[in-house]
C-alpha cells in the first residue's frame, strides 16, 4: 500500500477541497485575484466552490464507495490538467502553476491505482502482519 492509495489520504484530500472550496465561496481576497488574473469571468465564479465541494465529498466517499473515489481523482485530473491550461493560455507565473501540476499529477496517480481495499491505518497493516 503506498500513501497515495491509503484512505486517509483521500481524506486529507478532501478536507483540503472542502476547506478550497470555502475559500473559493467566499471568496478570499487571494482567491479572488487568482480568478481575476485567469480571467475568470464573474458569471461562471460560482460553479468552482460547487465543483470542489462535490469532489470533497467524492473523495470522502472512499469509504463507503471506493469506485466513487477513483471516478472523483479521474475527474479531478482533469479539472486540475485544465487549470494548467488556463495557467498557461494567461502566462500566470510559475509558482502559480505548480500547484495545478502538482495536484493533476498526484490526482493521475491516484486513479491509476486506485484506493486501498482495507481502512488504512496501522490497524489495517496490523491486520495483515497478523496473518
Amino acid at each position: 500500500m503506498s500513501a497515495l492509495t491509503a484512505r486517509p489520504t483521500y481524506a486529507a484530500l478532501a478536507a483540503f477541497l472542502a476547506g478550497d472550496a470555502v475559500a473559493s465561496a467566499i471568496p478570499l481576497p487571494y482567491v479572488a485575484a487568482n480568478m481575476d488574473a485567469m480571467r475568470i469571468p464573474p458569471r461562471v465564479r460560482w460553479a468552482v466552490p460547487v465543483a470542489k465541494a462535490a469532489t470533497a465529498l467524492g473523495l470522502a466517499s472512499v469509504f463507503r464507495f471506493p469506485g466513487v473515489a477513483r471516478a472523483t481523482t479521474a475527474a479531478l485530473t482533469l479539472y486540475f490538467a485544465g487549470a494548467l491550461g488556463i495557467h498557461l493560455r494567461v502566462r500566470n507565473r510559475v509558482a502559480s502553476t505548480v500547484p495545478a501540476v502538482l495536484l493533476a499529477a498526484v490526482f493521475a496517480a491516484m486513479t491509476v491505482q486506485g484506493p486501498h481495499p482495507a481502512g488504512g491505518g496501522t490497524r489495517a497493516l496490523n491486520s495483515y502482519a497478523g496473518r
